[in-house]
């Protein structure tokens, strides 16, 4: 069996805001979000609001074994920025909200009635050229389950990671039929050195640990914009453009400081700044970030958030049982 790199994913809770609030006065969210949203956008609501917000931040999977745990007496108020699979196929830890906004979202943006989008979620790769030792550069699925990049490929485990997931999905929409999908992915599989976390694929790239990685666009963007050894590449395929999920939770402690949080990270406000970390806004009258290629030059697969999130639970066993026989 190969050696997986492996990260410690532990929930932790940051208080936000320094000040004592009233019971009233406070929003806790548990996310799967990079720290970088966090830190520009939750103290503009803070701002605004007068409400104290409270970070749980862990990745999706860990966030959803939480929500279950406390679901006959919750202790958060939102889930913020996770794939919408993870609220689709568990609604009775939601509860249906449509966040102010929802008229100016951008098409395909609507994908459910349970959330609404927070950001479009891009899948690329993360190429560090110099690790690759002559090997041409990867610039499609196919590629990836090439022999020749053998435990070359960081990527993170897809029934840990909600990006992870959407790659496996991506990959299996992208070709002629589920089959061939798979049969694709099962080579990618075999090439991949496989993490815990989604946030330390991209960083073993830039650091020189592995030559490609398989991340979120905005992810690569950061290592890029830093000056790293690195490059973005967009898979010939095609790749899903589909938005992350944010949702009320079921039996909300504090659940009008909920909505109003929701409502906050739709809002023409946060969606401009949402563009300036490297994410793609959902809505329709905010541009992308002029650092990335126009959205347009992009190949989509049309990813189906809902044939995804119907067979999540199949594809999640399917994949494990596949680690098994090729990892």
């Amino acid at each position: 069996m190969k050696k997986s790199i492996k990260t410690t994913a532990f929930a932790s809770v940051i208080a936000i805001s320094a000040s004592m609030a009233a019971a009233d006065g406070i929003v806790t969210v548990y996310t799967a979000v990079p720290q970088n949203f966090i830190d520009a956008l939750v103290p503009m609501f803070e701002e605004q609001t007068g409400t104290s917000v409270e970070i749980i931040k862990a990745g999706s999977g860990e966030l959803l074994n939480r929500l279950t745990a406390e679901a006959d007496s919750p202790m958060g108020d939102v889930l913020w920025s996770v794939d919408g699979t993870v609220i689709d196929f568990n609604p009775g830890l939601f509860e249906a909200y449509e966040a102010a906004g929802t008229d100016m979202l951008a098409d395909g943006m609507k994908q459910s009635d349970m959330w609404s989008p927070f950001t479009a979620v891009v899948m690329t790769f993360i190429v560090n050229e110099s690790k690759l030792d002559g090997k041409p550069v990867p610039d499609s699925w196919a590629a990836l389950a090439d022999p020749m990049y053998d435990e070359m490929i960081s990527s993170a485990r897809a029934e840990a990671s909600g990006s992870a997931y959407i790659q496996l999905a991506t990959v299996l929409q992208a070709f002629d039929s589920e089959e061939a999908g798979w049969e694709v992915y099962k080579g990618m599989l075999s090439n991949f050195v496989l993490s815990d976390s989604s946030g330390a694929v991209p960083r073993f790239v830039n650091d020189g640990e592995l030559a490609v990685g398989v991340t979120l666009e905005d992810a690569a963007l950061r290592y890029v914009e830093g000056g790293g050894p690195v490059q973005i590449v967009y898979p010939a395929e095609g790749t899903a453009i589909a938005p992350d999920a944010m949702a009320l939770i079921a039996g909300a402690p504090n659940g009008d400081n909920a909505k109003a949080f929701l409502d906050f990270m739709l809002s023409q406000e946060a969606q401009t700044v949402v563009a300036e970390q490297g994410r793609r806004p959902v809505r329709s009258d905010v541009g992308s970030n002029p650092a990335l290629l126009p959205l347009a030059q992009v190949n989509s697969v049309g990813y189906d958030g809902k044939w995804a999130a119907d067979n999540r639970a199949r594809l999640v066993d399917q994949w494990k049982d596949m680690v098994l026989d090729v990892q």
